[in-house]
């Protein structure tokens, strides 16, 4: 005779209602377990965004601390303390602004006019050339520059101000890398002219770099006497 295994109802009740309370505590702790890998996730994105946000404003601490450093070696006393953390400031925002190396615009001023806010540029003969102040720019050019700033350079004596002389001169400069697309053809464009490296350019001529080689190495030196 066979026999036949059965099982009591309440048995029976008792083990789906087990298997459910197990299905629902299974799926509470994985929703919990999801919860917090989520608010984990999130805190780590959070504190990565962090990081990188202080990391990009070290860069820029670091930057003007550089760029004050340069100016105070540059200007050896001749710009006073409000002309010094003027110029900090504006070289900062626009090296920021362009992503460019504050450096260079400091070497191109080393270059220009040794750091000397007063100074005068002067041909071979001895005349004056029009060049004036910290970068050495000509009226002509200045004032083109100057209205896009909303700066006012009516005479070349408004080029010995500081802050109008670098505003203007980084204005050009920053013109002529948008043109050229390069740091070496834009410094001698600021040199020799963009009209002269053009028909140069357009003969296939060799340009000349004495210029852009000193720029540089003014460049270095002042990268050793930042810090």
């Amino acid at each position: 005779m066979r026999n036949s295994l059965q099982i009591p109802a309440w048995l029976m009740i008792v083990l789906i209602a087990g298997s459910l309370f197990a299905m629902v505590s299974f799926a509470g702790c994985w929703y919990v377990r999801q919860s917090r890998m989520e608010s984990l996730s999130k805190i780590e994105r959070d504190l990565r965004g962090q990081l990188e946000h202080l990391d990009t404003w070290g860069k820029w601490t670091i930057d003007y601390v550089k760029i004050d450093k340069a100016i105070d070696y540059l200007s050896k006393g001749r710009l006073v303390d409000e002309s010094k953390r003027t110029l900090t400031e504006q070289i900062w925002q626009i090296s920021r602004s362009y992503s460019t190396d504050p450096l260079l615009i400091l070497a191109v001023v080393a270059q220009e006019s040794h750091g000397n806010p007063n100074a005068r540029g002067r041909m071979k003969s001895g005349k004056e050339s029009g060049a004036m102040g910290l970068m050495q720019i000509k009226l002509e050019t200045a004032q083109k520059m100057a209205w896009r700033f909303g700066l006012k350079v009516e005479t070349s004596e408004d080029l010995l101000k500081p802050e109008v002389n670098v505003a203007v001169g980084c204005a050009y400069l920053i013109r002529l890398i948008s043109k050229y697309g390069n740091w070496k053809e834009a410094l001698i464009a600021y040199n020799l002219g963009h009209s002269a490296v053009d028909k140069l350019l357009e003969s296939g001529q060799p340009l000349p770099t004495r210029y852009y080689d000193r720029v540089i190495a003014k460049y270095w030196d002042l990268a050793s006497n930042s810090f």
